[in-house]
């Protein structure tokens, strides 16, 4: 499935990111861009901010019955997506993130959190900011990106690009106003990361490289979180995740109790079953 086929063809294409309404093109501003924070993730039991991920046409594409229902339900709203381009760069088999997004609501938020992200990122990581410490309690742990990454826009060599540098130093500057939070992140853009540098990254940020499937090296001293198809002998020996088990099965055990991906140690090296 395609969402060209929600497309009103006979209008033209507007400069991205906007959304067509009814017979009205609805052109996102600061003003009326919104972020969205998830709120207690069943598996994590950590509140987070999320994208999309990867190639969204790709990834939807022979869309299953329960994303078929979300893409259908996001129409049906009168919204259709124009520019779903997602952030990681990669569209990878078994995608975690394609499987989160199957579900109606995840999808939607997702999505609009990235046009926000794209259109204007420092407003973006400002609106969220206030949406993370709007009652007065700041959280002792959170997740940056259950799905998607701090690729929004990409340069002439197919890296990341000017934006996608002012999300990711926007955040870590976001995330050092805040010393009394954990924020926890994957990321296979370690071209963004070399250049905020290492060394300049909060104290109070464990970001991991996620090297899953070869798309990405590791980055010296940084922690890595690797998939662990069972291919590698090295990778099946390291430790694991504790909400997998080795058959790929949930065991209830939420990265809330567990907190390790907060406090994640430079140079420490996990692995989680493939599930």
């Amino acid at each position: 499935m395609h969402f060209d086929k929600w497309r009103p063809q006979e209008k033209p294409i507007l400069p991205k990111p906007n959304f067509y309404k009814g017979d009205f093109i609805i052109m996102f501003t600061t003003e009326n861009c919104k972020v969205f924070v998830s709120h207690d993730n069943s598996k994590t039991g950590i509140d987070s901010f999320n994208l999309l991920a990867g190639d969204v046409r790709q990834m939807y594409n022979g869309a299953t019955p329960k994303t078929e229902n979300a893409l259908e339900t996001y129409a049906s709203r009168g919204i259709i997506p124009e520019d779903c381009t997602g952030t990681c760069g990669q569209n990878c088999p078994g995608c975690y993130a394609k499987r989160m997004t199957r579900y109606t609501m995840t999808f939607v938020h997702a999505a609009e959190n990235t046009f926000f992200v794209k259109l204007d990122p420092a407003a973006a990581v400002q609106a969220l900011e206030a949406a993370i410490y709007a009652d007065g309690n700041a959280p002792e742990l959170f997740r940056v990106h259950d799905t998607g990454d701090f690729m929004i826009d990409v340069d002439d060599n197919g890296q990341p690009g000017e934006k996608s540098f002012i999300y990711f130093s926007e955040m870590c500057e976001m995330m050092k106003r805040h010393p009394e939070t954990h924020f926890g992140a994957y990321t296979k853009c370690n071209a963004l990361v070399y250049r905020y540098g290492v060394d300049n990254l909060p104290v109070n940020f464990s970001l991991q490289c996620s090297p899953w499937a070869g798309v990405s090296e590791p980055i010296a001293d940084l922690p890595q979180f690797i998939y662990d198809d069972g291919s590698n002998p090295e990778i099946s020996a390291l430790p694991h995740c504790p909400a997998v088990d080795c058959h790929g099965h949930r065991t209830g055990i939420q990265c809330k109790t567990c907190g390790y991906c907060y406090h994640a140690k430079r140079g420490a090296r996990r692995a989680v079953y493939a599930h």
